[in-house]
């Protein structure tokens, strides 16, 4: 009997939307990363998506009241096929795809060169348990392996453990995210807070200032993507 000789790695170089050939270290092709949802007009602090393509331009509620963070660069739009990755992480437990969203990340995201920590919004211990992971901590784990850049996964600590954010609306999401994270030891000057997916901002929100309350002088974020509301 003839076997065909098969190169087992060229079935790894396959992308993983068309799962055509693909060269590019993401492992999304070139053809697929222009499909993507590319978040562009968006408001100058907290990312809102907008019409308008000034960069200077603000969203309604950061006119009302400026949030915490000073900044939040997110690379895509809440949408397909940004969307059924992340949820197949956080409830299919198919981590492998954090090293490629954390290359597009990389890539194409805009984080400040001087910023000293990189610092992924934590899970309540419950949350962790049941889930096993925090995709938000294994997110900046593998952006800080590609920048180069420290990441403190203890520095900040979720304390109380809140209702599931994406029932409630906005008022209740900031209500839900008051007071509940705690820095376990004094923070570094500028921090960078990463996480999957930001809504209201509510989450950054809280997290920002409980950093800035423990002696931060600045807090950014970034996120991989951004609900329209």
């Amino acid at each position: 009997m003839i076997f065909n000789k098969v190169d087992y790695r060229s079935l790894f170089d396959l992308c993983i939307i068309c799962l055509q050939h693909c060269n590019t270290p993401s492992g999304i092709c070139s053809a697929c990363q222009k499909d993507l949802p590319w978040l562009e007009a968006r408001c100058a602090i907290c990312a809102l998506p907008l019409t308008a393509t000034n960069h200077d331009t603000l969203c309604g509620p950061c006119l009302k009241k400026k949030p915490a963070f000073t900044h939040v660069d997110a690379l895509f739009l809440y949408k397909f096929p940004i969307d059924h990755f992340i949820g197949k992480i956080k409830y299919s437990g198919k981590t492998q795809y954090i090293g490629h969203l954390a290359e597009l990340l990389s890539t194409h995201g805009s984080l400040p060169i001087h910023a000293d920590a990189l610092v992924p919004v934590p899970m309540h211990r419950f949350n962790l348990y049941k889930r096993g992971f925090n995709q938000a901590e294994l997110l900046a784990l593998a952006l800080g392996k590609k920048l180069n850049m420290n990441v403190e996964t203890r520095l900040l600590k979720k304390t109380q453990l809140t209702r599931r954010q994406m029932t409630l609306t906005r008022d209740e999401r900031l209500k839900n995210q008051r007071n509940v994270f705690k820095c376990i030891a004094p923070p570094q000057r500028h921090i960078v807070l990463v996480d999957d997916v930001m809504t209201t901002g509510a989450t950054l929100d809280a997290a920002a200032q409980t950093l800035l309350s423990a002696g931060a002088e600045r807090v950014d974020a970034i996120v991989l993507a951004r609900t329209p509301k």
